[in-house]
């Protein structure tokens, strides 16, 4: 028995269509994140990249030292190592609160290290990176120098910090 035409032509176009899905590329649209730790210090939240911070400490009492610039209130143990810590309010123009009730972000990024001072922690997430936008041509003040980025957030614009760029404002 011999096939019909339109068996042939279904047969045809079966076999075009497979071949076509076969040579189909598959995309991942899979999209890159990173993780973000928002926090308040002073009037404000800020966000800093969740790889340069190590931990997140309880209040600790902070032993001040004779000499130390404004922005270094001091050093703090942590577990038998002894850090510096920053006090971000300085560098962002925040007013300087003498209350002892702060955090301290442990930052990292590469041979720098230190206790950074904050209020509190308000929410550590992963974000898609596209989701970054560059820091607003509006923005001014002592803390233009820290701010890499912007992130919709809670629904207000909030300064992504670069822990790198205050490693490199500080001058002991």
């Amino acid at each position: 028995m011999e096939p019909s035409h339109e068996q042939l032509k279904s047969e045809l176009i079966l076999n075009e269509l497979k071949k076509r899905q076969r040579t189909k590329e598959v995309v991942d649209v899979e999209e890159e994140r990173v993780k973000v730790v928002f926090f308040t210090c002073g009037e404000s939240q800020y966000a800093f990249y969740g790889t340069d911070i190590r931990e997140i400490l309880p209040s600790f009492d902070i032993s001040w030292v004779p000499g130390l610039p404004d922005y270094l209130p001091g050093l703090i143990n942590v577990r038998g190592d002894i850090e510096s810590v920053i006090d971000l309010r300085y560098f962002l123009g925040e007013e300087k609160v003498n209350h002892g009730k702060h955090l301290i972000a442990m930052a990292v990024r590469g041979d720098f290290h230190s206790g950074v001072m904050i209020d509190s922690i308000e929410d550590v997430i992963d974000i898609p990176l596209s989701t970054i936008h560059p820091p607003l041509a509006t923005l001014n003040g002592a803390a233009r120098d820290l701010v890499i980025g912007g992130i919709e957030y809670g629904g207000k614009t909030i300064s992504l910090l670069d822990v790198g760029k205050m490693a490199t404002l500080i001058t002991v």
